[in-house]
């Protein structure tokens, strides 16, 4: 059981949510987009959008500058 995050695979953990995954992967840069399986994820959704076994992710961080 296994996901794909930024094209490394990882493990899987069931009930797993946006929210979590970030953390375990020690995401820390407040803004991000994810997409899951090509759908963007509203941050509104992060913390109950479980994530499923097989699933392809990918996690931009959005930086700003002048």
């Amino acid at each position: 059981m296994s996901i794909e995050v930024n094209t490394v695979t990882k493990g899987w953990v069931e009930n797993e949510t946006v929210t979590e995954l970030l953390r375990r992967m020690n995401f820390i840069y407040p803004m991000v987009i994810v997409k899951i399986d090509g759908e963007i994820i509203p941050k509104a959704q992060y913390d109950v959008r479980k994530i499923k076994d097989g699933s392809v992710i990918s996690v931009l961080h959005l930086e700003s500058g002048g």
